[in-house]
């Protein structure tokens, strides 16, 4: 079996990650948990299938997917790094990683949340794939939100299509969704992808609907 595979079935792992949700109910309005990490996991395999990455590397991108949103189990603050400790352990515990490996997936959890360090492909393409997941399927709560939370209900889907040189991340939305509002307040989530996709060597496009949009 996989290291991918054994810590995917490891119990403790799969039990935080079902529980995050419920935990933060009060504070959460969008999913960290088992829709959210499934999603992250597809779309971090997609990049770095789809930039004709090694086996060895699509493996510790799906990795780092799995985890990187742990540390919520502790409270949203500072996430990113309890995540990057959590994660640390459980690699240690399964005891199949050269230790650039351990240190590459761990950084990427630790820098997921803002991008300030891209160390690594598979750091970049967790962030792409954790940035933008903002469609109607994640947002599980309408109450007490603003104004361009409550315009991610109008997000479809969203599909991603990449080349060697372009990733063209695609919002499919309905004909009430404000671009305006939405860039308004999620602005990293347009300048994170970009940073990420220069660091694969690539150029990144936003379209909504299939149509080009000048955003960054």
């Amino acid at each position: 079996m996989d290291s991918y595979k054994m810590l995917g079935n490891d119990s403790e792992i799969n039990k935080i990650i079902d529980t995050i949700n419920e935990i933060n109910k009060d504070t959460f309005t969008a999913c960290h948990g088992k829709y959210h990490t499934l999603f992250v996991i597809l779309m971090t395999e997609h990049i770095l299938k789809s930039l004709l990455y090694d086996a060895r590397t699509i493996e510790l991108g799906k990795i780092a997917a799995l985890l990187h949103d742990i540390g919520n189990i502790a409270g949203r603050r500072s996430h990113a790094h309890k995540g990057a400790a959590l994660a640390s352990v459980f690699l240690d515990d399964l005891g199949c990683f050269m230790p650039e490996e351990k240190s590459m997936i761990v950084h990427a959890i630790k820098d997921h949340s803002n991008g300030e360090d891209i160390t690594s492909a598979i750091g970049a393409a967790l962030l792409i794939a954790d940035k933008v997941d903002i469609s109607k399927r994640r947002i599980f709560s309408v109450k007490n939100i603003d104004a361009w939370h409550k315009n991610l209900l109008e997000i479809e889907n969203v599909d991603l299509h990449i080349s060697d040189k372009s990733i063209i991340i695609d919002y499919i939305t309905t004909e009430a969704f404000s671009k305006d509002l939405l860039i308004s307040g999620y602005a990293k989530g347009f300048n994170l992808p970009t940073k990420a996709a220069e660091y694969l060597g690539c150029s990144c496009y936003f379209h909504f609907n299939g149509k080009n949009e000048n955003i960054v």
